[in-house]
């Protein structure tokens, strides 16, 4: 009696159809715009703002639901000097993070915040504000860039997680497409130590990728070095995250395989030909759920597509390793000839879908076929599509010759998929890590602009194309107290031939200007500042500020 899983093919031909009429007009119903991970959008102070008196927290709210257990927000005086602020705590809800902050003296302050968003990567920024109106003659920006520096995690963790991404890619391929060729030659042979111990190698790939993970992504979220993620006080915090929920998940499942594992040359016991396949599976969607699909709108129905997707890849390159290096003899023996032909009928249903629902994903999780040239996700994406095609050009080589002389005849071209398999893993796995969508490019001008004794500190934040906060602090000559008649200022953007816009400017105290400007492109633009100390005499001040293309 034929097995079912061989029927497989022929059966599903229908349902694939309709699956895949689903996933496109899900997918192409419109696109969004294009965000980065866990984007601040405001601040309680806001950035570069001006305070009468120390603020009683530091507060701040993202496009998107954080791990508050990760979450990091430290604070530095004007020396870059560090102050003991309180634990971050969550807000009115997941998007929202604080920390309370003690008594703070006239000065000017750094915030650097480091958060790990829901889907696990970690993002991080900085800005500064200031307590008293006096100006402090501080360079804000130069603050930022000091306190910057010590904020970020060794370049060898980044290397390390996509090592562990990529061990654990490979590891789970080995074991679910392994199983799945085990269990068709199971059906008419038996199955060999080769094969066995393929499945070995691929657990133990998946279980020290799963391990590694956890503890790089506490190293990580911390801005600390490899040895960090061996820090016990660290995996508690990791453990109540999202991510790191599913990675211990993962590590219970792949637990879970040891005995079934044991049991595949047993020809008395076969219910694990039911458990493997199920709890492989399972471990497939711990990857779905902790990545970019799980930020979506409609996250269930976008960590199906991506578990499909997923699921498929692991299945075709685990069983391409299993017949390359596992059971080689399987390409030899006409005793196995049914269980290979089973597979590239499986196959040649697997990848179409393949194609689809990563073209699918391409389109909604990048926000639209813009982002595959301008960011680096999209160039990753496009290099892994093309090693999705060449993989699918030599598997149908492969499949010809299958037909034309038999499994004998396409043992190179089965070695040479499975080497081309795995770089399309290390590829996927390099997806992985990169933010798929691009972020609002932003650069704080914060400068001391000094003309006749007159110095007048300036910021315009964040620094980017659209709306910007503008803050001046006037000191007259001498360094006196006594407020001057008036301040006006305009921004022009020569490259364009943009003529002078005015800035709208409200005196908040003595000497104290703040107001809002919008720039609608980016550029060099020009700053001039007129300021009035005393009635009928003017200075006039100017600036470069440099506003960065919201493309990068």
């Amino acid at each position: 009696m034929p097995s079912p899983l061989r029927r497989w093919p022929r059966r599903a031909a229908s349902a694939v159809l309709a699956l895949l009429a689903v996933i496109g007009v899900l997918a192409f119903t419109g696109s969004t715009a294009a965000f980065a991970h866990a984007v601040l959008l405001d601040s309680t102070p806001s950035a570069s703002s001006v305070l009468e008196t120390s603020p009683p927290l530091i507060a701040l709210h993202f496009d998107e639901n954080i791990d508050t257990p990760l979450t990091s927000i430290q604070l530095f005086d004007q020396d870059s000097k560090p102050i003991t602020i309180g634990q971050p705590q969550r807000g009115v809800d997941g998007s929202y993070v604080q920390s309370t902050v003690p008594n703070l003296a006239d000065g000017t302050f750094a915030v650097v915040w480091r958060v790990s968003s829901a889907d696990g990567h970690v993002v991080s920024g900085a800005f500064s504000f200031q307590v008293g109106t006096k100006a402090a003659g501080v360079d804000a920006g130069k603050l930022i860039d000091t306190v910057l520096n010590g904020a970020r995690a060794e370049p060898a963790v980044g290397r390390a997680l996509g090592l562990a991404r990529f061990t654990s890619f490979l590891g789970i391929a080995l074991l679910l497409g392994g199983f799945v060729m085990v269990m068709m030659v199971a059906a008419d042979a038996e199955i060999g130590w080769a094969a066995q111990r393929l499945l070995w190698i691929g657990w133990l790939l998946a279980i020290v990728g799963a391990a590694a993970n956890f503890g790089l992504l506490g190293a990580n979220a911390a801005a600390g070095s490899l040895s960090d993620a061996f820090k016990t006080s660290l995996w508690h915090n990791i453990g109540n995250t999202r991510t790191g929920e599913l990675l211990l998940a993962r590590l219970l499942l792949l637990a879970l395989v040891l005995p079934l594992i044991g049991m595949i040359r047993k020809r008395e016991t076969t219910w694990w030909r039911i458990a493997m396949p199920l709890v492989t599976l399972l471990m497939v969607f711990t990857f779905s759920a902790s990545g970019h699909p799980s930020v979506e709108q409609h996250p269930a129905l976008w960590i199906g597509v991506d578990a499909l997707h997923l699921g498929l890849i692991f299945l075709w390159l685990g069983g391409l390793a299993m017949m390359a290096v596992g059971g080689r003899d399987w390409l030899r023996e006409t005793g196995h000839e049914r269980a290979v032909r089973g597979f590239s009928k499986i196959a040649t249903v697997g990848v179409p879908l393949i194609v689809v629902t990563g073209v699918v994903q391409a389109w909604k999780i990048g926000g639209g076929f813009s982002t595959l040239t301008n960011t680096s996700w999209g160039r990753i994406l496009l290099a892994k599509g093309a090693a999705v095609v060449l993989l699918v050009t030599i598997g149908g080589a492969s499949r010809w010759l299958l037909r034309h002389d038999g499994a004998a005849s396409i043992r190179r071209t089965v070695t040479t998929e499975t080497l081309v398999g795995v770089a399309v893993l290390g590829l996927a796995a390099g997806l992985v890590g990169v933010p798929p969508k691009l972020a609002v490019q932003s650069r704080i001008y914060s400068a001391s602009l000094t003309e006749a004794g007159i110095i007048v500190e300036t910021s315009i934040s964040p620094g980017q194309v659209g709306g910007n906060e503008v803050h001046m602090i006037v000191t007259p000559p001498g360094g006196g107290i006594a407020p001057v008649t008036s301040l006006t200022a305009r921004v022009t953007l020569p490259s364009k031939k943009i003529p002078a816009i005015p800035v709208t400017l409200v005196a908040e105290a003595p000497n104290h200007y703040s107001g809002n400007i919008t720039l609608p492109y980016p550029g060099d633009w020009t700053l001039e500042i007129i300021v009035e100390p005393s009635p009928g005499s003017t200075v006039l001040m100017s600036g470069t500020v440099s506003i960065p293309n919201p493309r990068g």
